[in-house]
């Protein structure tokens, strides 16, 4: 009992200021805004009145990312709302799950790639609320009851960053004809790195950052170690990571524990054998120019 009031604590905490966070960028819609609602079977998608048929649009575009991930991401899925803010200059999305809801701004980006915009959207922002659900398994289920949706929340902080938006590239990249992971400029900074310093940053600094040296961010790596481990060792390796997580949130790193028994690596040596391998290919391939 006591356990459960600590943790009650620590997870209102947490989303408290989280909450507090957000609000500057789902709280700047006009008060004025008429909103309008459309309901399928997976997704509730609310949006400004004004957005007209384009409220249809992507509401057909979350559809078929979500027929065409059906497999990758094997759980029971549930409806999620679907919160559209149309009046903003910036192209972006993110998942929460206190409560649980996909929020999206779909403005395309001026120096974009190749894709339309609402399937990239679709497909990066769903794969963060598959993840989510891939967590209410095991003890996290049992556990989001007393505590809510919050719980599942405080349970993702157990994933590596880079691999929760690595895997949303690679689902860009996998599921359509473009996405951030087949474009050139994604790795150029990662590739750059490398040929001059004839291999990568350690691990911690990629993580991490650094105020002396630029760091590509965690979407990049992310990318390449994600995309690394399902292509050199299992597909499934990050669905059994979170399987492994969800079920049992109370061992000190499930991830690493899950990665040795999948690929015999943590995640650090993940790392250092995913860059030494490109770090290897990126070389030969300026020698041979």
């Amino acid at each position: 009992m006591k356990l459960l009031s600590v943790l009650s604590v620590f997870v209102f905490s947490a989303v408290s200021l989280t909450s507090y966070g957000q609000y500057y960028d789902t709280g700047e819609d006009p008060a004025g805004l008429k909103w309008l609602q459309i309901k399928t079977d997976r997704f509730r998608v609310i949006y400004p009145e004004k957005y007209g048929t384009q409220g249809i649009e992507l509401t057909k575009a979350l559809e078929e990312a979500a027929s065409d991930m059906e497999n990758l991401f094997p759980v029971k899925k549930s409806r999620i709302p679907v919160i559209i803010h149309n009046y903003t200059t910036q192209s972006n999305g993110y998942v929460a799950w206190a409560p649980k809801r996909m929020e999206l701004y779909p403005t395309p980006e001026q120096n974009g790639i190749p894709l339309d915009a609402n399937r990239q959207l679709a497909l990066h922002e769903l794969t963060h609320v598959y993840q989510m659900q891939s967590l209410n398994r095991g003890l996290t289920k049992i556990l989001s009851v007393p505590l809510g949706q919050q719980f599942p929340g405080v349970v993702a902080a157990l994933l590596p960053q880079w691999y929760m938006e690595g895997e949303a590239v690679l689902s860009e990249s996998v599921l359509s004809q473009s996405g951030r992971g087949r474009t050139p400029s994604f790795q150029k900074s990662l590739k750059a790195i490398s040929v001059e310093k004839g291999k990568m940053y350690r691990y911690d600094k990629i993580v991490n950052g650094s105020f002396r040296h630029f760091v590509p961010d965690h979407y990049q790596s992310g990318y390449q170690m994600v995309a690394w481990s399902n292509a050199a060792y299992n597909p499934r390796t990050w669905n059994k990571a979170l399987a492994l997580t969800g079920n049992a949130p109370i061992l000190i790193n499930p991830v690493n524990l899950s990665l040795r028994r999948t690929t015999g690596l943590t995640k650090r040596k993940l790392f250092m054998e995913t860059f030494d391998t490109l770090a290897k290919a990126w070389n030969e391939e300026i020698t041979q120019r």
